[in-house]
């Protein structure tokens, strides 16, 4: 069994509407305990539905980048050994036994997970089940899991330390800001074959794009209630 780090990112307009379906996903998918991390609050209103969770609250709020960074750089230094991080939003739901299922899979060297396949980021998979090197620059942060290795290369990426600095799209679209980091590093990001996440929001993303844009919803997510544990078989990884 490796040891996790986890967190959920959220906002607290997202408190009582998006944020239980997700947390309950996650719950059957083996996520039961996330960190809460909520940019804009000092005490959320609906504290009660959170009391069984560990809350990290940010106030004035840090936005999109900042709220996902400092999640993660938390997760890191509060479980400085664990073998794996995940940063999930607020706006999803999950195949079932997803943690089980990860546990059982080879993680990929100098790569990380993507667990949210859009629509063209197969590339050339032949239509093989399992992980897949993306074919697609960074398309979506719904749920990303990195090795303790690729927490700190990602911290030492000089592009991913000054993207808040950018006055146009610093405070958003962070998948693509972590793609190119770790592109610029030499690492990878897979994706697998089904999806093994979906997006739920409405309106716009949590990372601030319009869920009409044409990678917005997987089309290869099994549904909510796909067991992941019946991909047992270890799936390869394609080149």
């Amino acid at each position: 069994m490796k040891t996790w780090a986890y967190g959920v990112t959220t906002v607290p307009e997202r408190l009582g509407t998006l944020l239980p379906r997700t947390l309950e996903s996650l719950k059957q998918a083996g996520f039961d305990q996330p960190r809460v991390f909520i940019d804009g609050t000092a005490y959320p209103m609906s504290h009660d539905r959170l009391c069984c969770y560990p809350l990290t609250c940010r106030f004035p709020a840090v936005r999109t980048v900042a709220n996902w960074m400092l999640s993660l750089w938390e997760l890191y230094l509060r479980e400085p050994t664990a073998d794996r991080y995940a940063i999930f939003q607020d706006d999803l739901v999950a195949v079932k036994g997803l943690r089980q299922y990860l546990d059982a899979c080879e993680y990929p060297r100098k790569g990380y997970w993507n667990l949210y396949t859009v629509p063209g980021n197969l590339g050339f998979s032949g239509d093989k089940q399992g992980w897949h090197k993306a074919s697609r620059d960074g398309k979506g942060a719904l749920g990303l899991v990195f090795s303790r290795e690729a927490v700190v290369t990602l911290s030492q990426q000089q592009y991913f330390l000054v993207r808040p600095q950018d006055t146009r799209r610093g405070h958003q679209s962070i998948d693509g800001a972590v793609w190119t980091a770790f592109k610029n590093a030499s690492w990878t990001e897979y994706v697998h074959s089904p999806s093994l996440l979906q997006h739920t929001g409405n309106g716009r993303s949590s990372m601030e794009h319009p869920v009409n844009a044409s990678w917005a919803l997987s089309d290869c997510f099994p549904g909510e209630g796909f067991d992941a544990t019946s991909l047992f078989k270890q799936p390869e990884i394609v080149a």
